[in-house]
C-alpha cells in the first residue's frame, strides 16, 4: 500500500497536468478573465433582423416551366403519346400522366404522336406542331385534347 501512494505521488510530481492548475476553479473550470474578450468582426455581416440573415440579391429567372397533363377522358385512346418540344421527343405521358419542363423564353414549338408501339402501331403520322411563345418565370399548363383532326394542346387556365 505504502509502495502505491508512493508511486502515485511521484507521478503527480512529473506530470504537470496531475495536479489542480493554478489558474482553475473548484469544478476544473479556467478562471475567468479579468478583460472581457475582444469582439472579433464576424466573417458574415450582423442580422439586418433579429433571428435573419441577409438575403443575397435574387437572380432573376431565366426559363419558364411548361406542364402537359393528360387526362383520360379528353384524349379518346388508351395509347401512349410522345411530346415533341423543337421537334426531339422528351416524354411519353400514358393516361393520366403529367410533365412539367424547364424550358428557355422564347417561341417553342410543340408536337404530339401516338406512340408507334403494341396495339397503336396503326401507321398514324405525326400531328403538326404548334407554337407556343414563353416568357422567362412565367408557368403555362396544357392539357392533351383531341378534335376532329386529331390531338392537340389546349390551355388550361391558371383557376384550374
Amino acid at each position: 500500500m505504502r509502495r502505491s501512494l508512493f508511486i502515485a505521488a511521484g507521478f503527480a510530481a512529473v506530470l504537470p497536468f496531475a495536479g489542480p492548475p493554478s489558474s482553475a476553479w473548484a469544478d476544473g473550470m479556467p478562471e475567468e478573465p479579468s478583460a472581457p474578450p475582444v469582439p472579433t468582426s464576424p466573417a458574415t455581416p450582423p442580422p439586418s433582423t433579429p433571428g435573419s440573415w441577409p438575403v443575397p440579391d435574387a437572380q432573376p429567372v431565366a426559363y419558364a416551366v411548361l406542364i402537359v397533363s393528360r387526362e383520360r377522358l379528353d384524349t379518346g385512346t388508351a395509347c401512349d403519346i410522345d411530346l415533341y418540344v423543337q421537334d426531339e421527343k422528351v416524354s411519353r405521358l400514358q393516361p393520366e400522366g403529367e410533365i412539367a419542363l424547364n424550358l428557355p423564353p422564347g417561341e417553342v414549338s410543340l408536337r404530339l404522336q401516338t406512340a408507334n408501339s403494341g396495339l397503336c402501331r396503326s401507321g398514324i403520322q405525326p400531328l403538326r406542331a404548334q407554337s407556343v411563345q414563353l416568357h422567362a418565370g412565367e408557368v403555362r399548363k396544357f392539357r392533351i385534347a383531341n378534335s376532329e383532326s386529331g390531338l392537340y394542346l389546349m390551355p388550361v387556365s391558371s383557376g384550374s
